[in-house]
């Protein structure tokens, strides 16, 4: 459920920061304290309508009790907010980090780097809210805080690098996607490695871009930037993309609230096709747009191939298909 969103930012999880107690504390704010820890958990295992009430009632506690940019506060209208982007109630949750947003430049000034998280999300909000200009305006401020507190080869700064190539992959600029991924993968190679999950991530985004583009020199230089930092490892090859070999392919559905958004964009499912032609699995990738990745998946799972035999022997096998939705 929250996959899109964290497509679209380094990450997306309630945040589990715990003030502690103090034997002077009133009761409520005690309370808060433990609301907070009962909501994370509830995060972590995906019962979001569980969590929103105690988010709820944790920031009413901070807010009643505590002045207004208390970083308790804070803490709370950051927790609320991801709860509201993982419920797909996007725009109460523009509205909560827009408020945390407003505190944190009254505290901490506009530049200053506390406020780049909140960015990076209100940027993907904002592109689900059909507002692409407001979105880059956003990533890009997050992008420069973080380069001036860190420096240019931080890991943070290639975090945004990577939710902005995400950003600009959704949008279809894919020559501005590709310079961000690249970059990003430039900084995580040496500082984490190529196995960590960062990389990892980065470069499926690269092989996404390669797939949705049609330009398969993207994979040459996916494979590229990971010799250049371990030699010695191989490179999975991409998956070959299948639509042309299918006996039937089904166009996937639209769906309603895909249409409300105006969402358009290629999915790219991964498919297991056992010895008779038949899809037995079915994934997408590089997950998509919300609502078009479960119909493209869904589609996915009907389509049907010639058999793949080697030396008459029916063998199971593995592909792409590539589904693009445009928007009516």
């Amino acid at each position: 459920m929250k996959t899109f969103l964290c497509l679209l930012l380094t990450s997306l999880l309630v945040s589990s920061t715990v003030i502690s107690q103090s034997s002077q504390e009133p009761p409520e704010l005690k309370e808060a304290t433990e609301l907070t820890k009962s909501l994370v958990q509830l995060f972590k295992e995906d019962k979001f309508d569980e969590a929103l009430p105690l988010a709820k009632r944790a920031l009413e506690i901070r807010e009643r009790l505590l002045p207004r940019t208390d970083p308790q506060v804070a803490t709370s209208l950051a927790n609320l907010g991801d709860v509201y982007m993982a419920k797909r109630d996007y725009d109460a949750a523009r509205k909560t980090f827009e408020r945390l947003l407003q505190m944190q430049e009254e505290q901490a000034g506009p530049n200053n780097v506390k406020l780049a998280s909140t960015l990076d999300r209100l940027g993907a909000l904002y592109y689900l809210d059909r507002k692409p200009e407001k979105a880059e305006e956003l990533y890009q401020r997050a992008l420069a805080v973080r380069e001036k507190a860190f420096g240019p080869e931080n890991v943070q700064v290639a975090d945004t690098l990577y939710a902005m190539a995400q950003f600009y992959r959704f949008r279809r600029e894919y020559k501005r996607a590709l310079a961000s991924y690249k970059r990003s993968l430039m900084i995580y190679g040496p500082s984490k490695g190529v196995t960590s999950a960062e990389f990892e991530r980065a470069s499926m985004g690269l092989s996404c871009l390669a797939y949705e583009s049609h330009n398969d020199a993207i994979f040459k230089e996916r494979e590229a930037i990971q010799k250049q930092f371990a030699p010695e490892l191989p490179v999975a090859p991409p998956a070959e993309i299948i639509n042309g070999k299918a006996i039937t392919l089904e166009k996937p559905a639209y769906p309603v609230e895909a249409r409300s958004l105006r969402l358009s964009g290629t999915i790219v499912v991964h498919v297991d096709i056992d010895e008779r032609g038949k899809v037995i699995g079915a994934k997408d990738v590089c997950q998509g747009l919300p609502y078009l990745s479960q119909s493209a998946v869904k589609a996915a799972f009907k389509a049907r191939f010639t058999p793949t035999k080697v030396s008459g022997v029916p063998m199971k096998v593995t592909g792409v298909i590539l589904y693009n939705f445009v928007a009516p």
